[in-house]
């Protein structure tokens, strides 16, 4: 078998398109999690948009309640 003629490189980074979220360009050396669908978003900014998500609906609840 002949050897090769190319090095592979080591480190490959690729772009992996806009964040769901803040809409800045990913690559996949970033800590990101991929939706149905082909979405795609920074980790922390899908934690910060739960997080968001759980305080309304606290907030809704606690309104519903007291009526």
């Amino acid at each position: 078998m002949a050897n090769k003629l190319w090095k592979k490189p080591s480190i490959i980074l690729i772009n992996i398109g806009k964040c769901r979220y803040c809409q800045k360009e990913m690559t996949n050396s970033e800590s990101f999690v991929a939706f149905y669908g082909g979405d795609k978003a920074h980790y922390e900014c899908m934690r910060k948009d739960d997080y968001k998500k759980l305080i309304e609906k606290e907030k809704n609840e606690k309104r519903l309640s007291q009526n």
